[in-house]
This record gives structure tokens, C-alpha cells and sequence, in this order.
């Protein structure tokens, strides 16, 4: 059951950092992601899209505007490329065999 969950949280994630990491930012993709968040949220709408993007968007869209700011577009690419790579055989290799050990099927 926490499989599935995680798996698809982790894919949306890869999914939006491969995307960043092609279009960078500011971008239309970077807009895009931007506007799920929503600062001092008055609705309980805009509370569900906040819960979205921080589940979904945050790790992968926080990351890129970070390195993109310090660094400059080849080197983000570059930082932000391997960053990706290591953060998947990370997740792979460290984090799914210790979720299989606190939850076993």
C-alpha cells in the first residue's frame, strides 16, 4: 500500500526535476509549478493545492530555484543534473530497501 504512494510521489518529483532541468528558470514550467503554491492561503482550496505542491512540486521546484540563483546556467545544469542522479540511486538503493525493512508486504 505504501508502495504505490511513495513511487508515485517520487516519480512526479523526477518527473518535474528532469523538466526543470531542461527548460530551467525562470521558465514557463517554472511559472506553471509556481502558481500551485499559494502564500497566506484564505480558501480551503487553495490549502489543497498547497498540501499538492509541497507532496508533489516542493523538493524538485525549491531545489532548482536555489542552485539557479547561486550558479549560472551551465554550471546549474551541470550541479543540478548530477544532484538528480544521485538523489535516484539514493532513493533506489537507500531509501526503498529501508522502507521495506519498517514496512514489509
Amino acid at each position: 500500500m505504501i508502495f504505490p504512494l511513495i513511487g508515485a510521489v517520487a516519480g512526479v518529483q523526477f518527473m518535474n526535476a528532469g523538466v526543470l532541468w531542461i527548460f530551467g528558470y525562470p521558465s514557463i514550467y517554472g511559472t506553471y509549478l509556481e502558481g500551485f503554491y499559494t502564500k497566506n492561503p484564505k480558501r480551503w482550496p487553495d490549502h489543497i493545492f498547497n498540501i499538492i505542491f509541497w507532496i508533489f512540486i516542493s523538493l524538485a521546484y525549491f531545489s532548482y530555484r536555489k542552485v539557479s540563483r547561486k550558479y549560472g546556467f551551465i554550471k546549474t545544469k551541470l550541479i543540478y543534473g548530477l544532484g538528480v542522479v544521485f538523489s535516484f540511486f539514493f532513493f533506489i538503493l537507500v531509501i526503498l530497501p529501508i522502507l521495506d525493512w519498517v514496512f514489509p508486504e
